[in-house]
């Protein structure tokens, strides 16, 4: 496995990206410098929890987000409430109905 300060600098890179900020930008959501935000990209530097939860917050991420290296490593509920994201409710509502449909079709295939 991957070490750990790796893995969270390569997640913050990934999602820092996916908001399309800079790292300047990022380090200002977060209140934080420019240098610590390049150190957390470059797996030089753990942070302390409450700067952690800064840069997730920025992020508009849960903390979670930061610590898998692999998506499919994240929980479940995790996973589940990334595809809802951003979905009005009955958008939620149709995909959970088909969640729902589709594992009464798996259980009476078992």
């Amino acid at each position: 496995m991957k070490d750990i300060k790796y893995i969270i600098a390569d997640n913050v890179r990934l999602y820092r990206k996916r908001e399309n900020l800079t790292q300047m930008e990022l380090a200002e959501l977060a209140e934080l410098s420019l240098d610590s935000i390049k150190r957390l990209e470059g797996g030089k530097r753990t942070m302390s929890l409450d700067n952690f939860l800064r840069v997730a917050d920025a992020l508009h991420i849960p903390m979670s987000y930061l610590l898998y290296e692999k998506w499919e490593e994240a929980p479940e509920t995790e996973r589940i409430k990334e595809i809802m994201q951003g979905k009005n409710l009955s958008q939620r509502e149709y995909l959970l109905h088909i969640l729902s449909e589709m594992a009464k079709e798996m259980d009476k295939l078992l």
